[in-house]
């Protein structure tokens, strides 16, 4: 009987390599080594191959995922569906708010941004289409672990996955964290300040689908601590996510299924 190869495959390997970025859009070849954890010698002919496929653009400083990684993202039907009925929505919203808006999903312990849209005095806030925020810390990862069925691991995940905090303000207990997650639950829509970029705050409420309704993603607004419109920004916020809802519940070609999306209750009082 012959022996399973424990080594990964150059598929995996390339996979390993290409999922290295994360948070970074350049790395050089010692710091894809040490991320990805494959010897030196293996990343140099692995990346090479990966440039001549335009999977990797080789720039000054090292490589950049290459356009072909981009083209193929957007044939993804999911987010790419998400990403083309909500964009309306969200330019809408940016400009009525001037915040910086995102739209999020869940990908286990992390909320990840697919939708970005920003004006030249937010160049603070260095989100990208693709960035990964930890779920504890973003307004939409609030929302997410609120309405999720695996909350109690969620929660826990905080204390047991050890992750690092963004800031200074970032949750860091199981126990505040259930606290916030009550809250989100009472109102609908959550809220975080300076907990994943100092001096700013977010807001975000829930995208939903079906009936019942079930919670696929999350818009969100951030803005600087100093504004003081907060309430406006939520309301917004809810018109922005019942349209996207109601155009994901419509059949193809036909009007919307339902004539609601989530609302904000009109009984609660908005306390940021």
């Amino acid at each position: 009987m012959p022996v399973p190869d424990p080594s990964p495959s150059v598929l995996s390997k390339a996979l390993l390599l290409l999922g290295a970025f994360g948070d970074r859009s350049t790395l050089g070849l010692s710091d894809l080594s040490r991320r990805s954890g494959i010897a030196k010698a293996t990343v140099h002919r692995l990346a090479q191959e990966l440039v001549d496929l335009n999977m990797l653009e080789r720039v000054e400083a090292g490589y950049q995922l290459g356009w072909r990684m981009y083209e193929l993202g957007q044939l993804v039907p999911g987010p790419a569906n998400l990403r083309h009925i909500a964009r309306p929505a969200l330019m809408d919203l940016h400009s009525s708010t001037r915040a910086t808006v995102h739209l999020a999903v869940q990908h286990d312990l992390e909320t990840v941004f697919l939708e970005r849209l920003a004006g030249l005095r937010d160049t603070r806030i260095h989100t990208t289409v693709g960035t990964r925020v930890p779920i504890w810390f973003a307004a939409s990862g609030k929302v997410f672990i609120a309405h999720s069925t695996d909350e109690e691991r969620l929660v826990a995940a905080l204390e047991d996955q050890g992750s690092t905090p963004r800031t200074g303000h970032s949750i860091r207990s199981a126990r505040q964290l259930k606290a916030q997650m009550t809250a989100v639950r009472e109102r609908r829509w959550s809220t975080e300040s300076e907990e994943t970029l100092e001096g700013y705050k977010s807001y975000a409420v829930p995208i939903t689908l079906g009936d019942p309704q079930h919670v696929v993603a999350a818009v969100s607004a951030t803005l600087p601590l100093d504004r003081h419109d907060d309430q406006q920004v939520v309301r917004m916020l809810w018109a922005t996510a019942a349209h996207i809802s109601r155009a994901l519940d419509a059949p193809a070609g036909g009007k919307p299924a339902k004539p609601d999306g989530p609302r904000a209750p009109g009984d609660q009082t908005f306390t940021p």
